[in-house]
C-alpha cells in the first residue's frame, strides 16, 4: 500500500537522520527526503531484500525494534494518510475514531472543513467536529456497503444515496433518514466486533506529536490536535462511554442485541 509504505520509509529516514539507523544497516544513506532512497526502498521492499525486509514491518514494527515507537504515525497499527490533523481537526478525530485505523476514507472530513462541498467550517476549530464526523462515517458505511467509490460523495449525499439504492432494489420508499440509520448501526457493529476482538477503551488516540508538537506549516502553523475536546463531543453523540466503549444500551436501541 502506497501509504503505509510512504509512513514507513518517512519513519526510516527520521530514525536516520537521529542516528538510529546507520548507512550500514540500510546499505545506503537515506537522509530524510532524499529520492533515490525512496526509489531503492521501494524496489528492496518488493523484493523483500536488504533492508526492504524491515520496511516491510509496517512504521510501528520498525520504529519499536530501533527503540522509537513515538516516531511512528499510526493509529491502531495503521499509517496516516496525506492530511495532517493539526490542521484539519476533524481528520485528527476521524484518524482516532475510525474502526480501521488511521483511514481518510472512513470520515472523509476536508472537504467539508475546506468548504469544497457543505457548509464551511473552520479546519482549525475542533467545536462541531464531533458531530461532522459522525454524520460522516454513517454516511460513509452506507455508501461503502453498496460498493461504491468515496468520489461518489463530492456529487451525492443521502438523499442521493437513497434514491440510487431503492432504483436499484425496488423500494417504493427509502429516505435520507433511512441511509443514516443504517450507517450508524454499521459503525457500531464494527466497533463492537472490534471490542469483541479484544480491542481497549481508550485506542483512540493518536501520536503524542500531534498533541503536543505545534504544527509549522503555514494556514496551521502553532496548533495542535484538540483531541480531548472532540472526543468528548464525539463519544457524547455516539452514545458510547469514555474510551469510545459501545454499550448494551446503545446495542439493543440500533437492534443489533436484542
Amino acid at each position: 500500500d502506497p501509504i503505509s509504505f510512504g509512513a514507513t520509509v518517512g519513519a526510516a529516514m527520521e530514525l536516520y537522520d537521529l542516528g538510529l539507523l546507520t548507512k550500514e544497516e540500510v546499505g545506503f544513506e537515506l537522509p530524510f527526503g532524499s529520492t533515490e532512497g525512496m526509489v531503492k526502498l521501494a524496489e528492496l521492499t518488493a523484493t523483500g531484500e536488504g533492508f526492504g525486509k524491515e520496511i516491510g514491518m509496517g512504521s510501528r514494527r520498525l520504529c519499536a525494534k530501533y527503540g522509537r515507537p513515538d516516531l511512528s504515525m499510526t493509529v491502531k497499527g495503521q499509517e496516516f494518510p496525506a492530511y495532517d490533523g493539526r490542521g484539519l481537526q476533524g481528520m485528527g478525530l476521524a484518524y482516532a475514531t475510525s474502526n480501521r485505523g488511521a483511514c481518510h476514507l472512513r470520515g472523509y472530513s476536508p472537504a467539508s472543513e475546506l468548504g469544497v462541498i457543505g457548509l464551511k467550517t473552520n479546519p482549525l476549530d475542533w467545536k462541531g467536529k464531533g458531530e461532522l464526523l459522525k454524520l460522516l462515517q454513517d454516511i460513509h458505511a452506507f455508501s461503502d456497503s453498496l460498493d461504491l467509490c468515496k468520489f461518489s460523495a463530492f456529487a451525492e449525499g443521502p438523499e442521493e444515496y437513497a434514491q440510487q439504492y431503492a432504483a436499484v432494489v425496488g423500494l417504493p420508499e427509502f429516505t435520507a433518514n433511512d441511509v443514516l440509520a443504517i450507517g450508524e448501526r454499521v459503525y457500531n457493529l464494527e466497533r463492537y466486533y472490534n471490542q469483541l476482538a479484544g480491542e481497549q477503551p481508550g485506542s483512540d488516540k493518536l501520536p503524542a506529536r500531534f498533541l503536543t508538537e505545534p504544527s509549522t506549516m503555514p494556514g496551521s502553523e502553532g496548533h495542535v490536535c484538540e483531541l480531548d475536546q472532540m472526543l468528548e463531543e464525539y463519544y457524547a453523540l455516539r452514545g458510547w462511554q469514555a474510551g469510545g466503549v459501545v454499550t448494551d444500551e446503545k446495542l439493543k436501541a440500533l437492534g443489533i442485541l436484542a
